[in-house]
């Protein structure tokens, strides 16, 4: 890696407890909630071996970053969440996602699969002003959109609050919406580990059926993974899935979804 990307930050935020519990609706016993944070952390001791040594190596928890983003909007009414992990006592939630088109790898944002198409989800929202909220940004265009089709339904967006943002899309949303950050980085990378550990991933457009990629079907593009360790952390990827799977043992793995394989 160049010398000049030291000072960029490679960062993970772990979140497969809030994946199941929130988003997937799973409940989960105190046990296998500590045997998962046990796999999160044993995973993370081995990938960050495969990650450059001159990029600066950071973990964070998804139910801190909630936290202390919720205790920082108190008292700010209403909040818009944008994602139902991290955020679970917003007054109205958005349900959108990037989607990934099967035929042409075309990523669009659109809405998570069994929600209502964006346009209906936002003239069901019963607020003329809100706070938007969302567990960051990296470049910044979603944020930026999702404020502009509020403001041509007349929603006011008051601002925007992320748990963590790069320092580039910081600007760029900034120069739209008067933003707080927690955590701000110069980004190499940021991955949330529910899509390296094979719950979630890239989202395919499909009916019926959650179907998602894996990102250890892509890990060079969309992981950062230098090409001489693709092989390596992909084993790594599928072998702490089996773990993670053998946790959930007698839950009802179908709430997860379909797998898209290459």
């Amino acid at each position: 890696m160049p010398l000049a990307l030291v000072g960029f930050t490679y960062l993970v935020t772990k979140d497969i407890v809030e994946t199941l519990q929130n988003k997937l609706r799973f409940e989960l016993d105190e046990n296998t909630i500590q045997r998962i944070r046990q796999i999160e952390d044993e995973f993370l001791s081995e990938f960050w071996e495969y990650v450059p040594d001159n990029v600066d190596k950071v973990e964070l928890s998804a139910s801190e970053l909630a936290d202390i983003l919720a205790s920082r909007m108190n008292g700010w009414a209403p909040v818009l969440s944008l994602d139902r992990v991290y955020f679970r006592n917003a007054d109205c939630y958005l349900d959108v996602t990037r989607v990934t088109d099967p035929k042409t790898g075309a990523v669009v944002l659109g809405p998570r699969p069994g929600s209502l198409p964006l346009e209906e989800q936002i003239s069901e929202i019963p607020y003329d002003k809100v706070v938007l909220t969302d567990v960051g940004a990296f470049e910044g265009d979603t944020l930026i959109g999702i404020s502009e089709a509020l403001a041509a339904r007349n929603i006011q967006v008051g601002a925007a609050y992320l748990g963590v943002s790069d320092e580039s899309a910081l600007k760029k949303v900034g120069k739209t919406l008067p933003t707080l950050v927690l955590n701000t980085f110069r980004l190499y990378e940021w991955i949330e580990l529910r899509d390296l550990l094979g719950i979630d991933g890239r989202i395919v457009a499909s009916e019926g059926t959650r179907k998602f990629i894996p990102y250890w079907e892509n890990l060079e593009e969309w992981a950062s993974i230098p090409s001489e360790s693709v092989s390596d952390v992909n084993k790594l990827c599928k072998s702490y899935n089996l773990e993670l799977v053998g946790a959930l043992t007698g839950y009802d793995l179908t709430r997860i979804g379909e797998k898209v394989i290459k």
